[in-house]
């Protein structure tokens, strides 16, 4: 379903002169050609982007051949706005790290811990943000929001924009359907929730779509509780005017990354997940060690 982008850089790898087999790319289906590279003992290592319930099938499936085996797997990061936050910054950051590439993100930041003391001010500011963000065609330069990959994954998302509102969520933009001047494709309604509690199937799994949550917190240690009160640990945000104090909660969070006051990448560090967000790291010299084994020569 992604193979577009995969073309793009084979094609990309073929100008820069690389040689013959250094990259080789096959495209299909992963219970197929994903289970067949998995199974074979002529592969010593497999590196896995994708759903944690897809990643713990190939450490099982791994286990025979005892491959190594890197995963980053899903995530349901949180946002976390400190109540000393400057909301002008923190609002677009906040939900421009849930809309990235169209909330169909590991990463993407989707439940939003706002501090109860100005909760009021942050979904104001919030609700117009994103019903101002554009949807449409991927290929035109205006668009923030594209479609989702699939229409099963459309179908999907519905449903849990239908389970917030079911489960007592209060919808305060977006919701159900296509965004207005739409017919057709697989675009989604941006979506914003609030009244969402850290129990709500929508603050639980992963959406993978444009869909965010807040989520209010009552002080630092109730919202450092609540970031951390998830099965996953991809990567978090911070948000606060505060430099030492927003460190000193980032140092706190269980995540592989966190950002604070920031949405900037740096491919140099190590990317990877704490719990059910997978095994390893990626970039830098870390994500180069996964692909290496230690060998000793002793005597003479």
């Amino acid at each position: 379903m992604s193979a577009l982008q995969t073309q793009i850089v084979t094609e990309a790898l073929h100008e820069s002169g690389a040689p013959a087999g250094v990259f080789n790319i096959v495209t299909g289906r992963g219970e197929v050609v994903g289970a067949e590279i998995v199974a074979s003992p002529d592969i010593a290592k497999i590196s896995f982007t994708g759903s944690t319930a897809v990643g713990k099938g190939i450490v099982r499936a791994s286990a025979d051949t005892l491959k190594r085996v890197t995963l980053e797997l899903g995530g349901k990061s949180p946002s976390v706005i400190l109540d000393d936050a400057d909301f002008a910054k923190a609002v677009p950051l906040a939900i421009a790290a849930g809309f990235m590439n169209s909330g169909q993100a590991c990463i993407a930041g989707s439940r939003i811990l706002v501090p109860r003391s100005r909760l009021a001010e942050f979904e104001m500011l919030a609700k117009a943000a994103v019903e101002a963000a554009v949807s449409g065609d991927p290929g035109d330069p205006a668009t923030e929001i594209g479609p989702m990959v699939s229409a099963k994954q459309w179908d999907r998302v519905q449903g849990y924009i239908r389970k917030g509102i079911e489960e007592g969520a209060r919808l305060i933009a977006g919701g159900e359907g296509r965004p207005d001047g739409h017919a057709r494709g697989w675009l989604v309604r941006p979506t914003l929730f609030t009244d969402v509690r850290n129990d709500m199937t929508i603050a639980r799994e992963e959406i993978f779509g444009p869909v965010l949550s807040i989520i209010a917190y009552d002080d630092e240690e109730d919202a450092i509780a609540i970031a951390n009160n998830t099965t996953y640990g991809l990567q978090a945000y911070v948000h606060s005017t505060d430099a030492a104090r927003a460190r000193r909660v980032a140092s706190r969070i269980d995540a592989g990354r966190v950002l604070v006051n920031t949405l900037a990448h740096e491919p140099k560090a190590p990317f990877g997940g704490f719990k059910q967000s997978g095994l390893g790291r990626e970039h830098g010299r870390f994500g180069l060690e996964a692909y290496l084994e230690p060998k000793a020569l002793l005597g003479v």
